[in-house]
């Protein structure tokens, strides 16, 4: 801490920026209770999900990340990273959409394989590059049985 001079009659003492824990438990304590809160957006529940329907080793390479990765955020022993929980928010989001048109045994093909609707580009290449938007638009082609 450090003292800064003001027109106050009293120094204020500035205080160091709150910084992220770099802790790799994705669970805090509350303070009143004592007990223990995942976070909001539920990475456990999402990659529970992806698992279950692409597998660990399909939800690891699709994201960029170690093999091991989606089964500790799974059981909440960590959290996705910065880079990793947007992107796993929008898989999360797009397989939902897949879910409603096809089994999951084509699922991660569609998501790795050239695309016509997004000009032959990979669907997971676009949402990591761009975001879900074109993605459910090319999701929504294939369910209306269209073809570009």
């Amino acid at each position: 801490m450090r003292v800064v001079a003001t027109t106050q009659e009293a120094p204020v003492t500035e205080q160091p920026s709150p910084r992220r824990s770099r802790s790799r438990h994705a669970t805090s304590k509350d303070a009143a209770s004592g007990q223990t809160i995942a976070p909001a957006w539920a990475p456990d529940e999402r990659a529970a999900r992806l698992v279950s329907v692409l597998g660990n080793k399909g939800v690891a390479q699709l994201l960029n990340v170690s093999e091991s990765q989606p089964s500790r955020w799974r059981t909440g022993e960590e959290v996705p990273s910065v880079r990793s929980a947007p992107l796993l928010v929008d898989l999360d989001h797009v397989v939902g959409r897949l879910l409603l048109i096809w089994d999951t045994s084509v699922i991660l093909d569609w998501l790795t394989g050239p695309n016509s609707f997004l000009e032959g580009a990979r669907p997971i290449d676009v949402i990591a590059a761009r975001g879900t938007n074109e993605v459910v638009d090319a999701v929504e082609a294939e369910a209306a049985g269209s073809y570009a």
